[in-house]
């Protein structure tokens, strides 16, 4: 077998180098283009804003959102342009969504419940509790939690396998610490999936009706803008139920869910 030279292996390491960097450029360029495209839809949208031009800056905002998905800057640059242009139901479902990707933020939570205020809405009040479970989202909580169970098992195997490691007073502190902080991500993770199954009214006066059909009888009126929590779907209605305790039926195409990905079509808690 014929040997290969210095030379021809210096080559073929230059040659694999430079295709690694054009197939890594590639790669990354597409990318840099399409968010470079999205931050000028956005910063467009800024400007069509400051102008009054909020017709034009929810377009924007809009092809942003299609083209880079949701963020709370954007939901909250959204939910700002609807509440001027006094489009109350999708001003506080953009704004809900805001808060939800960031919780706890301040701008975001005083836009909202002025909102509301606003608009004749009940805001929630603000209790310790609640400033607590803002502090992460869904997400966080469950790393959180997850983390402090993995620390929690490594700290208690290490005192198994070599007990003089860590002293028993010592490992009883941090152990209880890090259950302490399983425990509250654990019910902060379950409060955020009871929480799920809400959606705010996007319909003005919408007819709460005693059952799933166009024919049933209204037994009242839902604001526009108001949060339902959901109970099951029907076809094209959805059982819901109000802060002020009164439940029934109203049209699916009357409500918007907060989180967008979640499925009416099934029935829930």
């Amino acid at each position: 077998m014929k040997a290969i030279s210095l030379d021809t292996r210096h080559g073929m390491l230059l040659h694999l180098l430079f295709a690694g960097t054009l197939a890594l450029f590639l790669c990354i360029f597409p990318l840099k283009v399409m968010a470079t495209d999205v931050d000028d839809l956005f910063s467009r949208g800024n400007r069509a804003y400051a102008e009054g031009k909020y017709d034009e800056a929810l377009t924007l905002y809009k092809a942003a959102v299609e083209k880079d998905g949701f963020s709370a800057s954007l939901l909250y640059n959204l939910a700002n342009a609807y509440y001027q242009k006094k489009d109350v139901g999708l001003a506080i479902l953009n704004y809900e969504r805001a808060l939800y990707l960031d919780p706890g933020n301040p701008d975001i939570q005083a836009n909202l419940d002025l909102s509301k205020k606003e608009f004749g809405l009940t805001p929630e009040p603000s209790t310790l509790w609640k400033r607590v479970f803002n502090i992460l989202n869904l997400d966080k909580w469950t790393w959180l939690g997850s983390l402090a169970l993995a620390a929690f098992c490594f700290f208690f195997l290490i005192r198994c396998v070599t007990p003089k490691t860590i002293p028993r007073p010592l490992f009883r502190t941090i152990a209880g610490a890090l259950l302490l902080v399983f425990l509250v991500s654990g019910t902060m993770v379950t409060t955020q999936y009871m929480n799920m199954n809400y959606g705010v009214i996007t319909g003005d006066d919408t007819a709460l009706r005693v059952s799933p059909f166009a024919s049933a009888s209204s037994s009242a009126r839902i604001k526009d803008g108001e949060i339902v929590r959901i109970a099951k779907a029907y076809k094209d209605f959805i059982l819901v139920k109000c802060s002020a305790g009164k439940s029934g039926w109203i049209a699916k195409k009357a409500v918007e869910p907060v989180i967008p990905s979640q499925d009416w079509s099934k029935s829930a808690t």
